[in-house]
Parts: structure tokens; C-alpha cells; sequence
């Protein structure tokens, strides 16, 4: 994928109201030759995680498909809500686009007064990948089993430490469904990216991390770590031995994390269809599948129909555990 630096993006951003008006004037005939210049990708995920690297590898695909390069910048903070004005301060012409995760649909319930509407400013275009979480702890951890830790638990709220990157994120929910649903307090503390939490469940200064698969595979490879249990819809291939959390009598807090792609409201609905079907196709190319697979990371691909399906489910669970749990910035 070409390189674009900071002073060719800045000449993108000073032609892009003469941009706009031509697309204005001919919206169909701009859907038709779409793209025809470099596309910017902004995502709320922090460099280095599962969510960048799989927004990376995903839109190099997406690139070789269109014809055109697709500029991959990382604008984190606000529960995302800094990446998300990020992309409605672009021309709505089809050359911006969010890739966003859970935080698209919890980032409204926790902050009030948005300057921005998630649901009424975005439309869904595609879930491109879903990373099953885990729940780990250090190689050398007193707990062998899920059941083990959640004994523990109980005996002494609040002794359990675990991080969190992003409150509201997947992690985060999934952590909370399980003192929810469990009966157990564990103790939070923050953490600016998800990288630092895996670092520190090693060190010791975490007793327990909600990660998933993609972020924790340096620990696991490193046999640095134990898996407890994953949030997913089956047993994965590559730990057959680890039980989902729905086996393990939690059935509301076993989620996969995932990420999907968002465009501007009034963006033309040709363009929608064709960066869809970009993704589709890149989702099936060995050179992205094969590479996020390794991470534990699936491509998905969704049409746009299934994830809009996809995200009023999510809607839910989401505004259930925020609710029940108290979940507040």
C-alpha cells in the first residue's frame, strides 16, 4: 500500500470542499467512478492492538481490490468519539469512512450531550472481523481453571484486578457480564491501550485479563499465559480445550469483539455497495484471511443487511449489562 505522509493528507483535507461540490452536483456519476483518489480510513483504536492491526491488514486487501490506496490514520479517544468527528469533519463524498467496534453503540449510553448523533450521523456498511475474547491470566497464576478464579472471586470481592483500555468496549462488557451474571467484584483500573494490559498480567500487576485472542497472541506464543475461558459462539480450533463462557453457566457475557466499517449518513448508497463489496472480497483473500487468522482474529465480510441485523442485537446485551451493572465513564 503507498505510503501517504502528513503533507500529502493535508492536501487531500484542502481539496476536499472542491471534492464535496462535485460529488453534490452528480452523486450517480460520482458512485460510478468511485475511487478515484485515495481513501481515509479513521479508526479509534490504538496502535498496535487487534483492532488496528486488523483494520491494517483488512483495507492493504481493500486497496488491491479498489485500485486506489485506503489511508489508515488512528485517532484515539472519547470512547471513540474523537475518531467518529474525525470522519463527519471529512467531505461526505465517499472518501472517509470510521472503522469503529462496540463503543459505535455504548459511547451514546455513557456521554451525554454528544456533539454528534452515532446512530443518526452513520450508516453500517460492513462487520469486517470478529476476535473471540479470552480470559487469561499469567502462566504461573495460584487459578488453573475459570471455576477456580470465580471461587476466589466470591471469597474476596474486589481482590481481583483486571484492566480495561476502553470502558464500554467489548472486554469491558464481557468483564462486567461476568460479575454480573457471576456473582463476583472484580477491581478495574484503566489502561490507555490493550497491549499494556497482556504486559501487565505477565508482570503481575494484573491478576486477570479480558483480551482478545489477536492482542494476547504474543503472551500466548510466548506460553506466557493461561487461558480460562473464551467468548465466542463455539470452542476455538486452536485451544479445543478451553471452554466457552456460555459452557461455563455465563451465557450473557460470551461475546466475541469485533469491528465494522461506518460512513457518513448521506454518503451515496452506490458507494456504500462497492466499498461492501471491496470488503467481502478482500475478507476471502488468503493474503489478509491467512494473516489475521494466525492472530486468532476471522474476517468476516457481512453484507451490509446482516450487519445492521447484526448491531440491533448487539443494541440489546449492550444496553442490559450497561444498565444492570452501572457502567458510567
Amino acid at each position: 500500500m503507498p505510503k501517504i505522509d502528513r503533507r500529502d493528507a493535508l492536501k487531500f483535507a484542502l481539496a476536499a470542499p472542491m471534492v464535496l461540490a462535485a460529488g453534490r452536483l452528480g452523486a450517480q456519476e460520482a458512485g460510478a467512478t468511485w475511487p478515484t483518489r485515495p481513501v481515509q480510513v479513521i479508526t479509534g483504536f490504538g496502535p498496535g492492538g487487534g483492532g488496528d492491526i486488523a483494520t491494517r491488514v483488512t483495507f492493504q486487501a481493500v486497496s488491491e481490490v479498489l485500485k486506489q490506496p485506503m489511508v489508515v490514520e488512528n485517532r484515539t479517544g472519547g470512547n471513540s468519539l474523537v475518531a467518529a468527528q474525525a470522519v463527519l469533519g471529512l467531505p461526505h463524498d465517499g472518501y472517509g469512512f470510521l472503522m469503529n467496534g462496540l463503543q459505535q453503540l455504548v459511547t451514546p449510553l455513557l456521554m451525554k450531550d454528544l456533539p454528534i448523533n452515532f446512530h443518526a450521523d452513520f450508516q453500517p456498511v460492513s462487520q469486517i472481523v470478529k476476535y473471540p475474547e479470552t480470559i487469561s491470566v499469567a502462566k504461573d497464576s495460584q487459578w488453573k481453571t475459570f471455576g477456580e478464579l470465580m471461587e476466589y472471586a466470591k471469597a474476596n470481592p474486589g481482590r481481583i484486578r483486571y484492566g480495561t483500555s476502553g470502558v464500554g468496549g467489548v472486554p469491558h462488557i464481557v468483564a462486567e457480564a461476568i460479575q454480573l451474571y457471576g456473582g463476583v467484584k472484580f477491581r478495574n483500573i484503566s489502561y490507555r491501550v490493550a497491549t499494556e494490559i497482556a504486559r501487565d498480567v505477565v508482570g503481575g500487576q494484573l491478576d486477570l485479563a479480558v483480551l482478545n485472542v489477536s492482542t494476547l497472541t504474543p503472551m500466548i506464543q510466548a506460553d506466557k499465559v493461561r487461558l480460562l475461558a473464551v467468548g465466542n459462539d463455539a470452542r476455538l480450533e486452536q485451544f479445543p480445550d478451553v471452554p466457552t463462557l456460555a459452557e461455563l453457566g455465563l451465557p450473557k457475557a460470551n461475546h466475541a469483539d469485533w469491528g465494522g466499517v461506518f460512513t457518513p449518513s448521506d454518503v451515496p448508497a452506490d458507494i456504500v455497495s462497492k466499498m461492501q463489496a471491496a470488503i467481502a472480497k478482500a475478507a476471502k483473500m488468503p493474503s489478509a484471511y491467512d494473516k489475521l487468522a494466525a492472530q486468532g482474529t476471522i474476517m468476516v465480510g457481512s453484507s451490509t443487511a446482516d450487519f445492521k441485523a447484526f448491531l440491533a442485537n448487539w443494541q440489546g446485551i449492550v444496553e442490559e449489562v450497561v444498565r444492570e451493572a452501572k457502567i458510567t465513564l
